[in-house]
Order: structure tokens, then C-alpha cells, then sequence
């Protein structure tokens, strides 16, 4: 029987830092583009992103290339 006490992955800082440095090199990346780069779930990196956002680190704009309202994320 599963517990649900312990769940492995890795700690939201160092997603942070994966974000972060993909962002610097690629310049904007929607959340699915970063949850495929880093290899975690699309959840873990929107909440990650939500900080960051918080903190003054990211910015986030709408995409309009195709009809799906995608969020488009940037260092500020």
C-alpha cells in the first residue's frame, strides 16, 4: 500500500535553478517546453514558476501563435 509520506524527485530549488537557466539561455519557454527540458511533472513546474513569479524572477505573457491560450514564460 502506497503511504504517500515520501515521494521522490528532486527539491523545488533545484528546478528553480533548471528554470532558471534555461530561461537565460533560451530566452522564452511555455511550461510544457520547460517540463519536457527539465523532466518533471507540468504541475511541479507551474508551481516553481508561480514562485518565481512572486519573487520578481519571471514574467509570463500569452502566446498567440495558434488558437490555445499558451503562457509564454521570460527572465525579467
Amino acid at each position: 500500500m502506497y503511504t504517500g509520506t515520501y515521494m521522490s524527485g528532486k527539491p523545488i530549488n533545484k528546478i528553480m535553478e533548471e528554470i532558471f537557466n534555461l530561461l537565460k539561455k533560451e530566452k522564452e519557454l511555455s511550461i510544457r517546453q520547460l517540463s519536457l527540458s527539465i523532466g518533471s511533472q507540468w504541475i511541479t513546474i507551474e508551481k516553481a514558476l508561480d514562485s518565481m513569479k512572486k519573487l520578481g524572477i519571471v514574467k509570463e505573457r500569452r502566446g498567440d501563435e495558434n488558437n490555445r491560450k499558451t503562457r509564454l514564460w521570460s527572465l525579467k
